[in-house]
């Protein structure tokens, strides 16, 4: 397998047709501590990959049960898995059901912790701009998708977000925020990236589910 991108939670090989998603054990966060959104690497736990990888396993298979296509093929080690090769588009879409985390610090005064919000927002993909916020017109003005891609985008993130709540639900969890990356595949979009405790929260009792407690609760 040829290396094609090595980053910061992961590192991704070319394999013929597909790709190979080895993940690592790395830990996100902001300032050296722990943190799902944030863009640096603050520290290793040994396991981790791992459980990322569980829960991608897992979020895109409940999701593909649902109708919704994923890039996800097979998982083919501790930590490795093969992928559909796609065209990613340079976003980031979050749904956000509760204010947290940067939404709080964004609107500081304007927005109490927790309050139920149930919106959709698009980041542009770009560490050296820090992903910052882009509106639906200039993601279509700037050529990144066509309007009709963002119109589905947006859809396909709230029908996820409803059977993600579903689900967390009937375990007595609280979904708050996810992220989803999107690619194009023979004139369609797919769902791409992750879908793990690295790119999304859960409470419990108003109090954010780690890792690993996340990994118990799709075992």
């Amino acid at each position: 397998m040829r290396p094609i991108y090595r980053g910061k939670t992961k590192d991704v090989y070319e394999d013929g047709p597909y790709l190979v998603f080895y993940f690592k054990d790395s830990i996100l966060g902001e300032g050296g501590r722990e943190d799902t959104g944030g863009n640096e690497v603050v520290g290793e736990r040994k396991g981790k990959g791992s459980a990322v990888l569980d829960e991608t396993e897992f979020f895109f298979g409940l999701l593909e049960k649902k109708g919704i296509k994923t890039h996800f093929v097979e998982r083919i080690g501790g930590r490795r898995a093969r992928f559909l090769r796609a065209e990613r588009i340079p976003l980031e879409v979050i749904y956000r059901e509760l204010a947290y985390g940067s939404f709080l610090r964004r609107y500081r005064g304007w927005v109490e912790e927790l309050k139920p919000l149930g919106i959709v927002e698009f980041t542009l993909k770009d560490d050296s701009l820090k992903d910052p916020l882009i509106t639906e017109e200039a993601t279509v003005k700037l050529g990144i998708a066509g309007k009709e891609e963002v119109k589905e985008m947006k859809e396909t993130t709230l029908k996820v977000a409803e059977i993600l709540r579903s689900f967390f639900s009937s375990k007595g969890l609280q979904l708050v925020d996810f992220k989803l990356e999107f690619g194009r595949r023979n004139g369609e979009l797919i769902l791409i990236d992750e879908l793990s405790g690295d790119t999304m929260r859960v409470m419990k009792d108003g109090k954010l589910l780690s890792q690993e407690e996340l990994r118990e609760v799709i075992a």
